[in-house]
């Protein structure tokens, strides 16, 4: 058995893995797509395709390097003139050189094809986008059930110009009388359709179904006991990404209050730290943060 052999196929299996694996991302949906259509190739999801290529990644660095460090007599070889003297300069690497280069300042420039090569990524991506339909917001199908009925009321009014009420208990309900398996309302809308060997998607057009028309007087009075808007807005998306500090800049909150209101709660959040970590660590997701902060701004809240 010889090492040389063994990295030489090494090498050659592992490309050949990384270039289909690469290819299946490039001609893949749009994550939120993705995850929320259910997208599949061959079996296989596209957070799968791309853990693949990147432990292939890492296969191909390692049996890479040790394939150079087997041939660097060959490798140096390729760089000596005809007095075989090592040149760095050479006609043949100042050629790879080049193309080297061409290929990183390429798509970055902008030039042709690149540019073209990258635009027709894009093309891809949405067209399955037209075919597959996208979530209503990013990573809609993380939410819970609960979560995500409140979150489809707010996206039909402002989306679609349209007041309705979905009860969670009804989309539940209605999910049940599918033949779907459901735990409750807690449940998030991914760990459901993994379940149930079903999409997001689909669990959303059933819970749409539940959907009633209310009056704009029905649409605030459900907005906060009592009828008051909430203090704190929650966005569709990108919350989890935020610090608070960006948070209170981006809708124009006083980050004072926000840190007082949830010391009130009884929680302590680093401002400059990001919600989806803080809420990690509080064993919450970054809208229940929110939900804090809206709770304990409440007129007559005793906080916890």
């Amino acid at each position: 058995m010889k090492i040389r052999r063994i990295i030489t196929l090494t090498v050659f299996l592992s490309f050949l893995c990384l270039a289909l694996s690469g290819i299946m991302l490039f001609f893949s949906p749009q994550g939120r797509v993705a995850y929320w259509a259910g997208w599949t190739f061959l079996g296989l999801e596209k957070d799968q395709y791309s853990a693949i290529h990147t432990t292939f990644m890492v296969l191909f660095l390692v049996v890479g390097i040790w394939h150079i460090v087997l041939n660097w007599r060959a490798i140096t070889g390729y760089l000596k003139n005809r007095a075989r003297e090592v040149r760095i300069v050479t006609p043949e690497s100042s050629i790879a050189f080049a193309v080297v280069l061409l290929f990183v300042l390429g798509p970055l420039l902008g030039f042709p094809p690149f540019r073209q090569f990258l635009d027709a990524g894009e093309d891809v991506k949405a067209y399955w986008e037209s075919v597959r339909g996208a979530p209503p917001w990013g990573h809609a199908e993380e939410n819970p059930l609960s979560r995500f009925c409140r979150g489809m009321e707010d996206f039909e009014r402002i989306e679609n110009q349209r007041l309705v009420s979905i009860d969670c208990d009804d989309a539940v309900a209605a999910l049940r009388a599918e033949g779907l398996a459901v735990a409750g309302s807690d449940e998030r809308l991914v760990d459901i359709a993994r379940a149930n060997g079903t999409t997001p998607q689909a669990l959303a057009g059933i819970i749409q179904g539940v959907a009633q028309p209310i009056s704009p007087g029905q649409a605030l009075a459900a907005l906060v006991p009592g009828g008051t808007d909430l203090r704190f807005r929650i966005p569709y998306s990108g919350l989890g990404r935020m610090t608070l500090r960006e948070y209170a800049r981006e809708y124009g909150y006083d980050l004072e209050e926000i840190l007082g209101t949830l010391t009130g709660g009884g929680v302590e959040v680093d401002p400059d730290t990001r919600l989806r970590e803080e809420a990690t660590r509080l064993g919450i997701d970054p809208e229940g943060v929110i939900e804090i902060m809206n709770r304990e701004a409440r007129p007559g809240s005793t906080g916890s």
